[in-house]
């Protein structure tokens, strides 16, 4: 492994966080799992790939340091409520597929269903105490979220949906074990290890996490949309044996770059302007791999535990493709779920937020190589190119 405290001990070494994180805590067990190993990669990463401007070093540097608090108070929890990890974990739903599909708005719409438990991104964040449904309203973390979206730029907002209370990525859960995927930061030395990375411990401390945001909540079907786990389909379905998938389609010659133009306007701010016809490839070639990973783990899974939701078809009918959906699932489309879901389309209608504007050009690609990469995906599962 590379040395850590490169470009002359600009950034904190894992220990140096570590000890940090247990001085504001007060706690010292970090729990479970191969954490240390992520967040070693990942601070390579930064000093070696990264690039960024001084001014946002310390931003970058405190999300990690708040992931190993959260990770001593989370410990702390379970040592007070040990039976939190004798509870089931029921389901989970899995929403994949590459990223810009239509996992979001699928999500979404299945979140405002009230059998399922979501993964919030206000509870990853902060995940102690456990919220209540009682009390989670006027929860403080949720309050919070609420304002931050406020402040969301316009760009932003025209391009991905933000609902406060919808599932949403794990990125935190992951992140706690410092297996997020952490494409929001430029660091391609630590993707390039993340995608070939043992996650057999990942999900383990994943389900435990789940478990405690569960804890005060009565028994539901947690619904999870996170596209990134088709990278590692099979020890998720190690840790979560009743897992079921659905997963989402679009031509990648679309998916691709739109995920480039989100991914870079996200990126912190850099030394010197970014050359985004660097993110392209870097982009397509990532999320090639992973489909390539799936694809090979869907075929020793078995097709039995996959649904598959084309994104031309959830545009046309949603209504329909959901009813599809919930019969896969055997669970029943209920005339008030299906009330909120035509309310949620209305107010998201094509164009609601603004306009997201990309062409593969920006990013060092084109559409007939795209699409020249993707012809085994495209061809096994009947994708339909859109001009």
């Amino acid at each position: 492994m590379a040395t850590l405290g490169t470009q002359s001990g600009r950034y904190p070494s894992a220990s140096q966080l570590m000890a940090q994180a247990v001085d504001v805590s007060g706690f010292e067990d970090f729990g479970p799992g191969d954490f240390i190993e992520g967040l070693e990669q990942l601070l390579v990463s930064i000093a070696d790939d990264a690039e960024f401007d001084p001014s946002v070093d310390e931003a970058v540097v405190s999300s990690f340091r708040r992931r190993l608090e959260n990770r001593l108070h989370l410990e702390a929890w379970l040592a007070a409520h040990p039976e939190t990890l004798e509870a089931p974990v029921f389901g989970p739903i899995d929403i994949i597929g590459l990223p810009r599909t239509g996992t979001t708005a699928l999500a979404n719409m299945m979140s405002l269903d009230p059998q399922f438990r979501c993964l919030r991104s206000w509870e990853q964040a902060e995940p102690i105490p456990p919220p209540t449904p009682l009390t989670e309203a006027t929860d403080a973390r949720r309050l919070r979220a609420a304002e931050a979206n406020k402040d969301l730029s316009p760009e932003l907002l025209a391009m991905h949906l933000y609902d406060l209370d919808a599932t949403t990525e794990d990125s935190e859960v992951l992140g706690m074990a410092f297996h997020g995927q952490q494409y929001t930061l430029p660091v391609y030395g630590y993707h390039q290890w993340w995608r070939s990375a043992d996650f057999t411990e990942t999900f383990r401390y994943h389900r435990r996490v789940i478990q405690v945001l569960q804890s005060q909540y009565p028994p539901q079907t947690w619904l999870f949309k996170s596209p990134h786990h088709k990278f590692h389909l099979e020890p998720i379905v190690a840790a979560y044996p009743d897992i079921r998938f659905v997963m989402t389609h679009r031509d990648p010659a679309k998916s691709v770059p739109s995920y480039s133009s989100l991914v870079s306007t996200i990126f912190p701010l850099a030394a010197s302007p970014r050359d985004l016809r660097k993110v392209g490839p870097q982009v397509s070639n990532h999320l090639c791999v992973g489909m390539e990973q799936a694809i090979a783990a869907r075929d020793r899974l078995g097709e039995d535990r996959f649904f598959d939701v084309h994104h031309n078809e959830l545009v046309r009918d949603p209504i329909g493709v959901l009813r599809k959906v919930y019969d896969f699932l055997s669970l029943t489309f209920t005339n008030e779920t299906e009330a909120a879901v035509e309310e949620w389309q209305m107010a998201n209608r094509l164009g609601a937020h603004g306009e997201h504007r990309y062409s593969p050009e920006q990013f060092g690609l084109s559409a007939e190589e795209i699409r020249a990469d993707y012809a085994f995906y495209i061809d096994r599962f009947g994708v339909e190119l859109e001009g």
